[in-house]
């Protein structure tokens, strides 16, 4: 739920040439900032604390693994987008004239 609802903020918000951990960042910093009122909202709040630097820290064992999960599809994603832009490149585009 809580990745599928950062997923879908992505997609909105993936054009800003932002890298996918800035957006991440951004993404966590709104939902925390404000009043939980979705359940995952509830589930970062009680897992998950930003910080007075905009750093956002776990609170216990389960935020740092919400949180590492959290980082891991950033990955995913960053690897399906640089998949996708290779299918579109051949070797010759590389070379030099």
């Amino acid at each position: 739920m809580i990745l599928e609802e950062f997923v879908s903020y992505y997609h909105k918000n993936k054009n800003k040439k932002k890298q996918v951990k800035e957006v991440l960042l951004n993404w966590l910093k709104i939902e925390l900032s404000n009043f939980p009122q979705n359940n995952y909202q509830k589930v970062l709040h009680n897992e998950l604390i930003l910080m007075e630097d905009d750093s956002v820290v776990p609170k216990n064992k389960q935020g740092e693994n919400l949180l590492n999960s959290l980082i891991r599809i950033t990955t995913i994603l960053e690897e399906k987008e640089f998949e996708s832009w290779t299918n579109n490149v051949k070797p010759k585009d590389f070379l030099h004239a």
